[in-house]
């Protein structure tokens, strides 16, 4: 059984580490670690893919959020463009 104080000395190394050094040292390494470490790292790595996927989410939200109104604004404008247009348009016409 693992401290809580070693789980937080683990957090602390894989935060300077990062996740993509971490994957890669358990990705080839697994054996030279006990399984508590691997166990709390795949645990932190969840949450930071968890975390990663919220932020991801608001992001596309929010372009998502910004493209319609731009698309919006596009079509006002457009109908703008051909009301202001008519009179001339109408006598091309005649």
């Amino acid at each position: 059984m693992t401290s809580d104080y070693e789980c937080q000395n683990w957090r602390k190394a894989f935060e300077a580490i990062g996740p993509a050094q971490l994957r890669l040292r358990l990705e080839h390494r697994r054996a030279e670690y006990g399984d508590a470490y691997t166990r709390e790292a795949e645990v932190w790595l969840l949450e930071q893919d968890a975390k990663n996927a919220a932020i991801e989410l608001k992001r596309f939200r929010k372009v998502l959020s910004w493209a319609i109104v731009a698309g919006v604004a596009s079509v006002v404008a457009a109908i703008a463009g051909l009301i202001g247009a008519w009179p001339i348009v109408k006598e091309w016409i005649r």
